[in-house]
């Protein structure tokens, strides 16, 4: 029996995660001690790829499910088919299983983001199926879990509007585990991994020292959004990940980007302003504080 170590390194070798030993880790452990885990972090601390590599790392189906006030319960259980009923009856064969019934009956992984932008009615339906691994369905017997059935669930501490609050109850069936933004060296490795990625594919020549500096100067914009007074919400790595993407196509299809450093300005605006929020009564727009941050940025290159 693999330790473990052993086993986090595979999955972070296998599905190119760069760090969250710790995050790997405990989500194992939390598996092993058949513990549904409830997430929490901002947008964009990788979430989702941690519960999609151990889901694919164990080989489970994976099931997603997006947080929403239209997620009803019978979106979750499932349905009686309203044409199968009237030829078959209510019998096993006329209900259209959901992702909850389905991950149950498959020992799958059912990932909810955002549990706590369901209606309190459907988080309700969850009880059952998490603390004693099976669902009453009026008509139908008990659908009860296979083993190894889990459920990942994530909530963003800063998701205040259009949430609903989650129940003691509810709260009570998951093991909790908190994901922060990374450090600046696993953020830059990320953003180079993904640069060689699409240098890869679309076969691009381009000078290794370039690389270097297009994915430093990335990750310091992105990390300067987090901590900015006019800011609310700061940008994720997806923001850095799309700024140096923006800035090395650039960099090969248009003017060197030494010497054309306005496109910088102009990536970091398309990149960041769908990703951060400014601060209420901030007298300055998106387009000024990102102009500010890359301003101060690009004086150290």
């Amino acid at each position: 029996m693999e330790n473990l170590d052993e086993q986090v390194k595979e999955i972070q070798e296998k599905y190119q995660i760069v760090g969250r030993s710790e995050e790997l880790k405990s989500i194992l452990i939390a598996y092993y001690s058949k513990k549904n885990i409830l997430i929490e972090g901002e947008i964009g601390t990788s979430k989702t790829t941690l519960a999609r590599a151990f889901a694919s790392y164990m080989d489970k189906k994976f099931s997603r499910v997006d947080g929403s006030e239209d997620i009803l319960s019978h979106v979750l259980v499932g349905y009686f088919d309203p044409p199968l009923v009237i030829t078959k009856g209510y019998i096993k064969e006329s209900f259209i299983y959901g992702p909850l019934s389905k991950s149950m009956q498959n020992g799958g992984v059912l990932f909810i983001n955002e549990l706590n932008r369901f209606p309190e009615s459907t988080q309700n339906v969850l009880l059952s199926a998490l603390d004693e691994g099976y669902l009453d369905v009026p008509k139908l017997p008990p659908i009860m879990s296979k083993n190894g059935f889990i459920t990942i669930t994530t909530i963003n501490p800063r998701a205040h509007v259009g949430v609903t609050h989650l129940g003691e109850a509810l709260k009570d069936r998951f093991v909790w585990m908190s994901v922060d933004y990374q450090n600046g060296e696993e953020e830059n490795e990320i953003i180079l991994m993904k640069m060689r990625d699409l240098i890869d594919k679309e076969k691009i020549i381009v000078d290794g020292k370039l690389i270097q500096k297009i994915a430093k100067i990335s990750v310091k914009i992105t990390r300067l959004t987090r901590n900015h007074p006019d800011l609310r919400r700061g940008a994720s790595i997806r923001a850095g990940i799309d700024l140096a993407s923006l800035v090395l196509t650039s960099s090969v299809r248009d003017k060197p980007i030494d010497s054309n450093e306005i496109f910088w300005y102009a990536s970091s605006y398309m990149a960041l302003a769908s990703k951060v929020e400014l601060e209420d009564g901030s007298e300055k727009t998106i387009k000024m504080v990102i102009d500010d941050i890359v301003t101060t940025v690009l004086k150290d290159f």
